[in-house]
């Protein structure tokens, strides 16, 4: 449980805290992949020290602005069809696409509200490591109260276009994670409906809670 604890709070701070905080954010090594990623982060920077951004009555619309930058750097179909399985071909195109919309709000639901919670953690981007042709690994470190903790990212190319479609954190892999629960929701064609209408709840929970 407190594994857990911590692989959530260190997902908070890789996906969508850590790359926002560029002033504490060293290269080592910098590469393309790396670079792609930096330039997003000064877009959500100037996004977040946007003081007439920040009031309440602005929330979601700088949310929105947040939402265009970050998403453009992970692919969640990808991400998504990995965390079903071998039970993603049991999916109809429509219930595919309902399954993408839905787990990436259930990301952001879980994650986004904490965008604001940064408390001086620093990351230190190492270097990339190719593993194939449309594949790269860029690891991290992050340190936090005098710890450390690896990152990685899982980058892959598709027409040109590189995406994150993974992150392991500490040797956990955040899609792996998801992937163990859905096989045990997923036995048959007829389990999908019931599990996209628990995760459509879920999603409004949190929403509505945040």
């Amino acid at each position: 449980m407190l594994r857990r604890i911590m692989v959530n709070r260190l997902f908070f701070w890789v996906v969508l805290l850590a790359p926002l905080s560029v002033w504490s954010v060293t290269v080592a090594q910098e590469g393309f992949r790396m670079g792609k990623l930096q330039a997003s982060v000064q877009q959500a920077i100037t996004i977040l020290k946007d003081r007439e951004l920040a009031v309440p009555a602005r929330r979601e619309e700088r949310r929105e602005m947040l939402r265009r930058v970050i998403y453009q750097e992970f692919d969640f179909s990808r991400m998504s069809q990995s965390a079903v399985g071998r039970a993603w071909v049991k999916f109809t195109p429509g219930q595919q696409q309902r399954f993408v919309d839905l787990f990436r709000k259930l990301l952001e639901n879980t994650y986004m509200n904490m965008i604001e919670r940064y408390d001086g953690e620093r990351v230190e981007f190492l270097k990339e490591v190719p593993k194939a042709e449309d594949m790269v690994i860029v690891e991290s470190l992050i340190h936090a109260k005098g710890q450390q903790y690896k990152i990685s990212y899982f980058m892959h190319s598709t027409a040109g276009a590189w995406k994150v479609d993974d992150v392991i954190i500490e040797g956990v892999s955040v899609v792996a994670n998801y992937r163990s629960q859905f096989q045990q929701a997923i036995r048959t064609p007829e389990d999908i409906e019931p599990l996209l209408a628990r995760l459509q709840e879920k999603v409004q929970t949190a929403s509505h809670g945040g």
